[in-house]
């Protein structure tokens, strides 16, 4: 037995009794703030791999839609290399078709290549289908156009569409602007198209960030015939592509790899306001697109607000369970040692008693040693008795079933106790017998009194053997009755 606690143990008493207690507070406090953070920091992973997730479906998106506004330059370069030539018209009608179902195209415009010796020839031309004025222009130093220079060849815009860009746009030359003249080269070179960085344009108060895109159109002899280009709006670019996402509360910002800026070309927050994005560079996912010819950062940030509502209560809750649990384990060490206090003043009068009950237990077991031989001498008696007698031992139960037959059996029946156990007391009784048993065995079940018949039995080659058949009923634990034992006894003829 554990030795309890004594009110004389001096220091020893204070340090078992404090050590326990400490150790259990200190264990649950610390395993109970480990899981915490342990379980926040899953909460944290699982809410990074979704914004990476999302990162990557952003940038996917972003790079779907741009190929599709490079598939519209291809469709129309194909156009144009298989006429010999076509007018304004035509060009409208085809430009129009793509207008009407990528809104945030702000322009296509067509630029021939025109030879200076041309240059009369071709403004004269536009002139006279409608284009008053028209000039082969190039910004001046004050951001304004002007007749542009004998040069070898220019590239001014012929056709534009929507309408609405044309008074501004056409006629100029592609070639006069600093910042294209390399990305015609490059794309002539590439036979690819190739995107400007992306420019800010200022409109009356508003502003329009925007990205213009070269393609360049060969005839048959591989000769560039002309440019056509593209100018996409930014804002509406993005918000199409994003628009799946307005309610995320996930920033997602764009940089051209190109520019070698820590800048962003664009920041898009969907349509939540007053989001702030967290500055954690684990926490941001990045991914790279091709655009055209540049290379396109998507770089994705969770705001406070996301993080919050990525994070189960199940730290906390784990937490305050783990501290209760502590507070309650303190409790009952705390309970224990004043129970084991009570105790300690009990335990001698206790120890007495056990020594009292002890000696008493030895006699008891001594005691049941003799009881237990006498028993085990009684039950060699009684089988010595059953095994010496001519009669033989049969119990049955409820269903008057064999339960039990000794040896002898087998000489008076000429059956083995095996072959009849399971079997029913009546199976072997000749019919006129038979009822008579039931009857006897009836009222001996009814009325608790022993039976003694003379009965006939049919033996195993069919000869009637004659049985002195004496039984008692049997009861159980509860007093049922729970069959019938008894002895049978061979009368000869």
């Amino acid at each position: 037995m554990e030795k309890a606690y004594t009110q004389n143990s001096g220091p020893d008493k204070h340090i078992r009794y404090l050590a326990p207690r400490f150790f259990v507070l200190g264990v649950g406090v610390l395993l109970s703030i480990g899981c915490y953070f342990y379980l926040s920091a899953l909460d944290y992973e699982k809410a990074v791999k979704q914004i990476e997730s999302q990162n990557k479906q952003r940038a996917l998106a972003i790079a779907s839609n741009a190929n599709d506004r490079l598939v519209v330059l291809r469709s129309l370069r194909s156009y144009i290399q298989a006429q010999e030539t076509f007018a304004e018209p035509e060009f409208s009608q085809q430009a129009s078709l793509f207008l009407d179902h990528y809104p945030d195209i702000q322009a296509i415009e067509w630029a021939p290549r025109i030879p200076d010796a041309l240059r009369p020839d071709f403004e004269s031309a536009m002139q006279s289908a409608g284009r008053e004025g028209y000039q082969i222009r190039q910004y001046s130093a004050a951001n304004k156009t002007q007749s542009s220079k004998p040069q070898s060849s220019y590239l001014p815009i012929q056709f534009v569409e929507p309408a609405a860009e044309r008074k501004a746009a056409l006629g100029l030359d592609l070639n006069s602007v600093p910042h294209w003249t390399d990305l015609l080269e490059k794309a002539k070179t590439k036979n690819a198209p190739v995107a400007s960085a992306v420019t800010t344009i200022t409109q009356g108060e508003s502003q329009q960030i925007s990205v213009r895109i070269f393609y360049p159109v060969f005839d048959d002899a591989g000769l560039v015939s002309g440019f056509l280009s593209m100018v996409i709006k930014l804002e509406p670019f993005i918000r199409y592509t994003l628009q799946g996402y307005g309610l995320s509360s996930i920033n997602t910002e764009l940089f051209d790899l190109n520019q070698h800026s820590k800048n962003p070309i664009y920041s898009w927050f969907g349509e939540q306001t007053n989001l702030i994005s967290i500055k954690t560079e684990s926490a941001r996912a990045r991914e790279t697109i091709p655009f055209a010819d540049r290379q396109w950062l998507v770089m994705s940030t969770p705001t406070h607000r996301y993080l919050k509502s990525q994070r189960s209560n199940a730290p906390r809750n784990l937490m305050l369970g783990g501290l209760l649990l502590t507070a309650l384990a303190y409790l009952s060490l705390h309970w224990s040692y004043k129970v084991r206090l009570k105790l300690a003043t009990q335990l001698a009068a206790i120890q007495e008693r056990q020594d009292i009950d002890g000696r008493a237990l030895q006699n008891k077991i001594i005691e049941k040693g003799v009881l237990s031989r006498a028993l085990e001498d009684s039950e060699k008696r009684c089988r010595d008795v059953i095994a010496l007698s001519r009669d033989y031992t049969w119990e049955t139960d409820t269903r008057h079933e064999y339960t039990y037959l000794s040896p002898q059996t087998a000489k008076i029946k000429g059956f083995p106790p095996k072959q009849l156990a399971g079997s029913c007391f009546f199976d072997c009784l000749i019919e006129e017998d038979r009822i008579k048993a039931e009857e006897a065995f009836r009222m001996s079940q009814k009325n608790q009194s022993n039976i003694e018949l003379e009965l006939r039995f049919v033996g195993p080659s069919g000869e009637t053997v004659t049985e002195l058949i004496r039984a008692v009923p049997l009861a159980d634990t509860l007093g049922q009755w729970d069959g019938f034992r008894g002895t049978g006894h061979l009368i000869d003829d």
